[in-house]
């Protein structure tokens, strides 16, 4: 049996069974207060769930959060799916088709005329071939090792070498000096999404700066066991202005961490980070979508360059 609800209408009963399947199936922690957190904090004040029973018990659960995005100067509404989930015995196709048919007519209810997600490697050829979802592209992955010893413990020894290579990374990016602004023709809208984004999972752990126009969030969190700083968002972006803030991030926390990340898409290459080779990336970024009312877009949606997207649009942090 499916049941949709949106976060207020949720009894805390069912949230406590959402929370029990999503710790069981991700090994993860997550308490309400984390769900509502995330769930609770967006345009609309709630997102959209999808609850699959067999009996009382809950055996799948699929969520759709949604934003405000701009098309040029138009808003549209997005859904990004995520928390897609079964119990092992019950996973099989039509179960998590279901769940996410679904989530997308309860969106497109409320006005949703796009879904976007980022699955996994996992997840991805079902989403193409089995609902329908279209590529937007592959995110990148750009990195600053600063102890290497961090991502490989038996190689402690060259961790000298890795924080003087960072160091000059670094140095060599003050001569960055193209201040070209781009712009994006897809992009979140701003004039709410720094307010609702950065209250998920807590909130406090996200740092924000504002430098000469530019703002961004960053955080810093053991990934595999490696002490990393993911930038999250830099906005307004130019060349320029990235390497700036990736320069005042590093001084102000490069002697507690591991490893600086930024994984997002960039209309130019940043002299302060290393672009990492798709086949070396630990994890894969596959961006995807798919539009819920016809012929309300042309084919530059699935065009990555059209995007502004990092991992502020995702769910990973």
């Amino acid at each position: 049996m499916l049941t949709v609800k949106k976060t207020t209408e949720l009894s805390r009963a069912e949230v406590e069974k959402i929370n029990n399947l999503f710790n069981y199936v991700f090994k993860r922690n997550r308490n309400a207060q984390l769900f509502f957190d995330m769930f609770l904090n967006t345009f609309l004040g709630y997102s959209y769930h999808v609850l699959l029973y067999e009996g009382n018990e809950l055996i799948g659960h699929h969520a759709g959060i949604p934003f405000i995005y701009n098309r040029d100067e138009e808003h549209f509404l997005v859904g990004l799916g995520l928390d897609s989930m079964t119990h092992p015995k019950h996973r099989d196709f039509f179960n998590v088709r279901d769940m996410f048919k679904a989530c997308e007519e309860a969106m497109a209810t409320d006005g949703c005329v796009l879904r976007i997600g980022f699955p996994n490697d996992n997840s991805y050829p079902i989403l193409k071939k089995g609902f329908k979802y279209k590529d937007i592209g592959k995110l990148n992955t750009y990195f600053l090792p600063i102890k290497i010893s961090g991502v490989k413990p038996n190689i402690k020894m060259l961790n000298p070498l890795s924080r003087l290579l960072s160091a000059c990374i670094i140095g060599l990016s003050s001569f960055s000096r193209s201040k070209r602004v781009f712009s994006y023709k897809y992009g979140k809208d701003r004039s709410c999404f720094d307010d609702t984004r950065y209250k998920w999972f807590g909130g406090v752990d996200y740092c924000k700066i504002e430098l000469d126009g530019i703002k961004a969030y960053y955080k810093t969190q053991i990934q595999e066991g490696v002490k990393t700083l993911f930038i999250l968002d830099v906005w307004p972006i130019s060349k320029n202005g990235f390497d700036k803030i990736v320069r005042v991030i590093y001084k102000k926390e490069h002697k507690g961490i591991d490893m600086i990340i930024y994984v997002g898409h960039l209309p130019f290459t940043p002299m302060s980070l290393i672009t990492m080779p798709h086949k070396f990336e630990p994890k894969h970024f596959n961006f995807t979508c798919k539009p819920l009312v016809k012929d309300y877009f042309d084919d530059s949606i699935y065009d990555i360059n059209n995007w502004d997207v990092n991992l502020s649009n995702y769910d990973l942090l």
